[in-house]
């Protein structure tokens, strides 16, 4: 599969509190070419990620930006 994954759990209150994700990414050399450097998104790592659920698969979400160590990059 040529895009990267993530598995997320949110945080927070509302309905996705609590939820784990599996988001899916742009590939890994479009994301390191809009600045989003290799090994940035290690196990533990705070992010924010903006997309939309799958519509198929409850658990799937595909992320249009990822926000991580201060700085946002658009995936699509």
């Amino acid at each position: 599969h040529p895009h990267g994954h993530v598995r997320l759990e949110a945080k927070g209150e509302g309905a996705t509190a609590g939820k784990s994700w599996n988001v899916v990414l742009a590939p890994p050399s479009r994301m390191e070419r809009r600045g989003l450097e290799k090994g940035a998104l290690k196990p533990g790592t705070t992010v924010t990620v903006e997309g939309y659920p799958n519509r198929e698969k409850a658990e799937e979400m595909r992320a249009e930006r990822i926000s991580v160590n201060g700085k946002t990059v658009e995936l699509r």
